[in-house]
């Protein structure tokens, strides 16, 4: 079976749905690589799917590429993942997810560093300087000894 990624107007949705019915195509929506949680409470583990952007992240993905235990190693965590089927995705136009990209891009996959936006740090609040307070009411008190 063959897939189609697209991402198109819902007019050429509804030609490329009849061309899908004649020639026995699967259409997809934009593909991400993202994380989907499983395990217990407090006992998370994480599979890296291939799976479309518009659907629930748990739900059905096209693919799993990999694993990643944040708990194993005595909180160092452990991640494997398929290298060859990522990078055919990437190639293919599939999106990586933030978190995803970061730890690709950690372990090896060069072609995860472009999706990584760089982190806006908020500017720090101002705190009311307590040394200008101090010193306008010094001069208030020399003017009221005079």
């Amino acid at each position: 079976m063959l897939y189609l990624y697209f991402s198109f107007k819902f007019d050429r949705f509804k030609k490329l749905t009849k061309l899908a019915g004649i020639f026995d195509l699967k259409l997809l929506h934009m593909l991400t690589i993202r994380f989907a949680r499983h395990g217990r409470k407090k006992q998370a583990f994480f599979k890296l799917v291939a799976a479309e952007k518009a659907r629930a992240v748990q739900k059905k993905a096209v693919k799993e590429l990999g694993c990643y235990n944040p708990l194993a190693d005595g909180g160092k965590g452990t991640f494997t993942f398929d290298a060859e089927a990522v990078k055919k995705y990437l190639s293919n136009g599939a999106q990586l997810s933030q978190t995803a990209a970061r730890l690709l891009a950690k372990n090896g996959i060069k072609e995860a560093e472009k999706f990584i936006e760089k982190r806006v740090q908020k500017p720090k609040k101002e705190e009311p300087k307590v040394e200008e307070a101090a010193s306008e009411e010094a001069p208030a008190e020399e003017a009221a000894a005079e």
